[in-house]
């Protein structure tokens, strides 16, 4: 007697014919030639396919979890390559999927970064101290604060990672976002050419450069609510978004203080109400925030500044602006509220259609200090002018009396 085996000679396709044979696609064998075939269902061979094979299908199976592998504390996964050191745990990591996931006690922060080349060396005696990546660097910044979570994340074209220091490089086309709900209104922005991040566990401290038309620092203050009536004032409200650009380089730590230098570096920004903008340029700024908030306290720019205030008239008809040049300003916020302080020598115009016939100007050849401020719909001003060198040319309105309308009683029908 002869035996078949299932996985080779003739009685499997046989098998496989007589089970098509009996489907509902083919009611017969006899003359499928000449009968139109039925139209099937779709995904239907797939379906043949399964029940022959003994297989099920589930559409809605989710994907194989990626695989991961622990060195030291790092977490890898997607990695195509792998090389590495057993006794020293280095490794040298390739591939367009490759992640990492590295702790940082220190600041209570987790790194989570993408790259297609990543290597990790020793540094300070650290086997995993020094973390190089290279090609489209994707990076993600977790820090647990008291206040929630504080994020930055971002890309570039390379970055290093020094463990032992908690400092982050980035360069080639650097992009950073900071989410930190308790100190902005919406993320801050960075752009540049060359950034490194010096972690902590209370803030980070940004040290940038690059080229003046790349460098770019975005954010809007945490916006506290006004206090309603009956209450006691609390802090003043925060100024509306800042803009910072054109600078060269430069430190910034949120909370603390700002130093940035470059031939046209630029700051501008709104008042808490939105109606008054305020806008410097200089070589040199340096400015102080309201102690652990991204609120800006004071902005000075120095040599070859340029100063510009603006703020819409009451009926919204007309601009009122104050504008001019000197080697300092300073933008300063108190208790009394916002104020330009100008030192001199300086030239400066101020244009206010409602109550100017023209622009009046103020000029100071010597030391002297000049403070706008904001006063209703105009802007006040007063001089400290020690040697009394100030010039002023001021073309008031004239003022005119309100002509009293009669009124004419209605005659009766």
């Amino acid at each position: 007697m002869r035996s078949y085996s299932l996985s080779s000679g003739p009685l499997l396709p046989l098998l496989s014919a007589a089970l098509l044979c009996g489907s509902g696609a083919y009611p017969t064998c006899a003359g499928q030639q000449n009968r139109v075939q039925a139209p099937s269902q779709p995904g239907s061979g797939a379906r043949q396919i399964a029940l022959l094979s003994g297989k099920r299908q589930d559409p809605k199976k989710s994907p194989e979890p990626q695989v991961k592998t622990q060195i030291g504390d790092i977490t890898i996964s997607g990695a195509q390559t792998t090389e590495g050191v057993l006794g020293s745990r280095e490794f040298h990591l390739r591939g367009p999927n490759t992640e990492i996931d590295v702790p940082d006690k220190a600041s209570k922060s987790v790194l989570h970064v993408h790259a297609d080349d990543i290597r990790a060396s020793r540094a300070d005696k650290n086997d995993l101290g020094l973390i190089t990546l290279d090609g489209n660097v994707r990076y993600r910044l977790v820090q647990q604060t008291p206040e929630g979570e504080r994020i930055l994340e971002g890309s570039s074209g390379h970055a290093v990672f020094r463990r032992t220091t908690q400092h982050l490089d980035f360069t080639r086309g650097v992009r950073a976002k900071l989410t930190d709900p308790a100190h902005f209104s919406t993320p801050a922005t960075l752009r540049t050419d060359k950034l490194n991040v010096a972690m902590d566990a209370k803030r980070y401290r940004f040290n940038l450069e690059g080229a003046s038309a790349t460098n770019d620092i975005r954010f809007t203050p945490r916006q506290t609510p006004a206090a309603k009536d009956g209450e006691k004032p609390g802090a003043p409200t925060p100024v509306g978004a800042v803009h910072i650009a054109g600078f060269r380089s430069g430190e910034l730590q949120f909370g603390q203080s700002i130093h940035l230098q470059g031939a046209s570096t630029t700051c501008d920004f709104a008042s808490p109400d939105e109606t008054t903008s305020w806008h410097l340029e200089g070589e040199q700024l340096e400015g102080e925030f309201v102690p652990d908030t991204s609120d800006l306290q004071r902005a000075t720019v120095t040599d070859n500044v340029k100063f510009h205030i603006t703020q819409p008239s009451s009926d919204k008809k007309a601009q009122t602006t104050a504008e001019g040049s000197t080697p300092q300003a300073s933008y300063v916020r108190s208790k009394d509220g916002q104020e330009m302080v100008v030192h001199g020598p300086f030239n400066t115009s101020l244009t206010d259609p409602v109550h100017l016939e023209k622009p009046a100007t103020i000029i100071a050849e010597k030391s002297a200090t000049l403070r706008l401020k904001k006063a209703g719909d105009s802007i006040s001003y007063s001089i400290d002018d020690p040697q009394q060198t100030v010039k002023m040319r001021i073309f008031p309105k004239p003022f005119e009396e309100a002509s009293a309308k009669t009124t004419t009683p209605p005659v009766p029908k």
